[in-house]
């Protein structure tokens, strides 16, 4: 009897440890198995494909997911690790190792370059390494046609501010200064993991697609700072939603100025009181505040995936600044992948006066145009004929869109949303809307105090053409457009004496008869800006 008690007793002992054991592991839909050190999904609810490579644990702590609630992805509650930790075999390399650059000097500086040569004179089995810290991402692109990406790296340690320190990223090789200005403007006092977003450019398109993405890290200085990488996700074709953190701040100093979002190529203006707002990815995030004839300015902290914003300060002095980043260095080298042979010409004037947008850089241009995308060739068109730049609305009024081109044609007044609080980003763009859209362009360059509420009382000045065909189908609120644009050879009909401005029948519908293709839509920005400038 006393057998068996004691082999029942072993037999929950086992069953308590496996079970202990496995309340360790978390999961979620949109990141897999925390615990897993490579994971692939397509089809997540932030991006068609997802990749990461590292497993989610604040560098090797056991406890920090199960016990201290560590979760990088809302940046609530972050769990400040010990050092140093030892080394995973199985750790993919780049990740949870403590790095000190390629060119350090053994000067200590912070805490984990301090004791980088102690660790090592001990023979402990310590994670670290000297040298460019290095992740690789190898995942199946068979199917994905890459519209956007973003790169995410959860940072441990990063202290340029602190130490002087100067970090460089390369993607492929290729230097990426919109990744390295990140770590060079943030200070991670730590030992703590928090992670940082970057939208990578259509010009890194390629190497996105070709399946392999090699991330490496270095600082080059020689200074005594060590850093460390959790994990690297990638999201190739991300949506909008990922962008759920929300912050406002203020500039001083200067009036009107331009804040741009790290990371990003996403700037607004400030208002009268120098308030700016954004919408970020939960983590740490940075800004850059600058205006002519001073000198710029940053700020970071941390934005929650909800509660307590961040609400960063900045001040302009005057003086004579840096240039930002030339964002249009790392568009897409080929301007588009498809194009029907009548649209080549047109469409290389488009390229050449800068009226293809980031969004349709390399794009298939036999493709329908989405509300979106035609919202950015406006905005284009606008800054064209205008010789001025367009800035963000500085509330974004929609919960389904949050692209940048979008807000500065909602904030001219060139479009508007499918309801208060929604656009429609990927609605598909009929003709009469394409003629109506450019129209409030050229009116809101020409027409002094023009504005989309009081468009009625502006009128334009042309000989109006025969009527079509289809008149009667023309919308009214359109018809004024269309045949200002007829006008002008800026759009034609469809033969047939035809407009064909809108789908009217299901079967319309399935043929798209009325929809505007990419090609079509740059055409006629094209002639836009070559018959009214």
């Amino acid at each position: 009897m006393r057998g068996k008690r004691l082999a029942l007793l072993l037999c929950m002992i086992l069953i308590f440890s496996l079970l202990s054991a496995s309340s360790l592991a978390y999961s979620d839909p949109n990141n897999g198995d925390w615990s897993s050190k490579k994971v692939v999904l397509k089809g997540t609810g932030e991006a068609e494909l997802m990749v990461r490579v590292g497993d989610i644990d604040a560098c090797n702590d056991e406890y920090a997911v199960d016990e201290y609630s560590y979760n990088p992805f809302t940046a609530i509650d972050q769990h400040s690790h010990n050092f140093p930790w030892e080394e995973d075999p199985l750790d993919p390399e780049g990740t949870d190792r403590i790095y000190v650059g390629s060119k350090e000097t053994g000067s200590a500086s912070d805490g984990y370059s301090n004791n980088y040569y102690s660790w090592l004179e001990e023979g402990e089995n310590y994670a670290c390494a000297r040298g460019a810290l290095t992740v690789a991402l190898d995942y199946d692109v068979s199917g994905i046609k890459v519209r956007n990406a973003l790169l995410q790296l959860c940072i441990d340690d990063f202290q340029a501010l602190m130490w002087g320190s100067n970090f460089t990223v390369t993607l492929n090789g290729k230097e990426a200064p919109f990744v390295a200005e990140l770590l060079n403007h943030v200070d991670q006092t730590g030992p703590t993991c928090y992670i940082v977003s970057a939208i990578i450019p259509s010009g890194f398109y390629n190497e996105i697609a070709s399946g392999r993405l090699e991330i490496k890290i270095d600082e080059t200085t020689g200074v005594g700072d060590g850093f460390a990488v959790d994990f690297v996700k990638l999201l190739i074709n991300y949506n909008e939603n990922i962008f759920k953190g929300r912050f406002s701040g203020y500039v001083h100093g200067a009036k009107n100025a331009t804040v741009r979002l790290l990371g990003t190529s996403t700037t607004v203006t400030t208002d009268d009181g120098g308030k700016f707002t954004f919408e970020a990815v939960p983590g740490l995030n940075a800004v850059r505040a600058s205006a002519q004839g001073y000198v710029e300015d940053y700020d970071y902290g941390i934005v929650l995936s909800a509660g307590t914003e961040w609400e960063p300060f900045l001040y302009l002095s005057e003086g004579i600044g840096s240039p930002d980043i030339d964002f249009s260095k790392f568009a897409a080298t080929e301007a588009w992948s498809e194009a029907s042979s009548w649209a080549i010409a047109e469409l290389q004037k488009a390229l050449d006066w800068g009226l293809i947008p980031d969004a349709l850089m390399g794009a298939d241009m036999t493709k329908p145009i989405t509300r979106a995308e035609f919202a950015a060739v406006c905005v284009k068109v606008y800054e064209n004929l205008g010789k001025t730049k367009a800035q963000p609305v500085a509330e974004n009024p929609f919960t389904d869109c949050n692209d940048p081109e979008v807000l500065k044609a909602f904030n001219l007044g060139l479009t508007n949303g499918t309801s208060p609080t929604t656009f429609s980003p990927n609605q598909l763009l009929n003709r009469e809307q394409a003629a109506t859209m450019l129209t409030r362009a050229y009116k809101k360059v020409t027409m002094e105090g023009w504005t989309l509420e009081t468009d009625g009382n502006f009128k334009l000045n042309y000989e109006k053409p025969a009527p079509f065909a289809d008149d009667d189908k023309i919308s009214s609120w359109a018809k004024d457009s269309v045949y200002f644009m007829v006008a002008n050879n800026i759009i034609k009909g469809v033969g047939g004496n035809k407009f064909a401005p809108r789908n009217t029948t299901p079967a319309e519908e399935a043929v798209q008869y009325a929809n505007a293709t990419r090609e079509q839509a740059l055409l006629i920005a094209t002639r836009m800006v070559e018959n009214l400038k």
